[in-house]
C-alpha cells in the first residue's frame, strides 16, 4: 500500500477512536445502547470484510497500518490478560470470547454489528448472542483496551 493510502486510512483509524471515546462518555452517562456504535468501530478498526468477485476481502483499517499489532488475550469479561503472552491481531481475533455458545472475539464483534443493531437487526430471540452473560458490557470493556493500545498510536 502506498503512503498516501496509507495516511487516508490513519485518518479513518483517528475518526473510529474519536467515536470510540465519544461513545463510551455516551455509555459511562447511562446511554447503554452506544455500544453498539462501540462494535461498529471495532469491526471497521479489526475485523471488516467484504466480497469482491466471490471471494472475501479483509478491508479492516488495523491489519494494513499495525501489521505487527500484539494484543493481549482477554478474559469472558472481556479486559486484557498481562500476564499471558501477547499475540498477533488474527490470532488475538480467533481466541475465544469466554461465551456461551462458544463464539471468538471476532465472531462476538460481529454477531453485534449483524444481528443486535449494530449494522443490522436480526429479530430472532438473541439473534445468536450469547444466552449468558453480559455483550453490552464486553464489547464496552474489549473497546477500553483497543483504545488504550491504539489512541497514542494515531493521535
Amino acid at each position: 500500500m502506498d503512503e498516501r493510502s496509507k495516511q487516508i486510512l490513519a485518518r479513518y483509524a483517528g475518526d473510529a477512536l474519536d467515536i470510540f471515546d465519544h461513545s463510551l462518555t455516551l455509555f459511562d452517562e447511562s446511554h447503554y445502547n452506544f455500544y453498539r456504535v462501540v462494535a461498529v468501530q471495532l469491526r471497521i478498526l479489526l475485523c471488516d470484510t467484504n466480497f469482491r468477485h466471490n471471494k472475501q476481502e479483509d478491508i479492516a483499517l488495523i491489519p494494513e497500518l499495525l501489521p505487527g499489532l500484539l494484543l493481549y488475550p482477554v478474559n469472558a469479561q472481556g479486559f486484557p490478560q498481562p500476564d499471558l503472552s501477547p499475540v498477533d491481531l488474527k490470532t488475538w481475533l480467533d481466541l475465544p470470547a469466554g461465551t456461551d455458545p462458544p463464539l471468538s472475539v471476532r465472531q462476538s464483534i460481529r454477531r453485534v454489528c449483524d444481528t443486535d443493531g449494530g449494522v443490522h437487526v436480526d429479530v430472532k430471540p438473541l439473534a445468536g448472542l450469547p444466552e449468558s452473560g453480559n455483550t453490552r458490557q464486553w464489547i464496552i470493556n474489549i473497546a477500553r483496551y483497543i483504545s488504550s493500545v491504539l489512541t497514542p498510536v494515531f493521535q
